[in-house]
């Protein structure tokens, strides 16, 4: 029997992400997803339903339910900002520079 080669074919993801369109699409998909998770799990551990978030925001539980929704892409940063609060956290924005070539002349 013979022995497989281990590690050295790059993946389909890694090829996938080779392509600039795509690998903005999917940056984008994990970024919505990131957000709908952490807020879904800062309200949890806050032992908070959807409903009562929205009742310390002043809005409805279906609209906690959009903002956990990976597929959500509309926020706002103030509902955000509610929200997070709301569960006792703190809320904080990173933004990084891209690589050196999209940066403006």
């Amino acid at each position: 029997m013979k022995a497989k080669a281990v590690g050295v074919e790059k993946g389909w993801l890694e090829k996938k992400l080779a392509s600039p369109k795509f690998r903005k699409g999917f940056e984008e998909a994990v970024q919505k997803l990131a957000i709908g998770e952490q807020l879904s799990r800062l309200r949890q551990e806050a032992g908070l339903t959807q409903l009562q978030v929205a009742k310390r925001i002043g809005t409805t539980a279906s609209a906690i339910s959009r903002y956990e929704n990976a597929d959500y892409d509309r926020y706002e940063l103030r509902t955000l900002q509610k929200i997070v609060y709301a569960c006792g956290g703190r809320l904080e924005i990173l933004l990084e520079p891209g690589p050196k070539t999209h940066r403006a002349a």
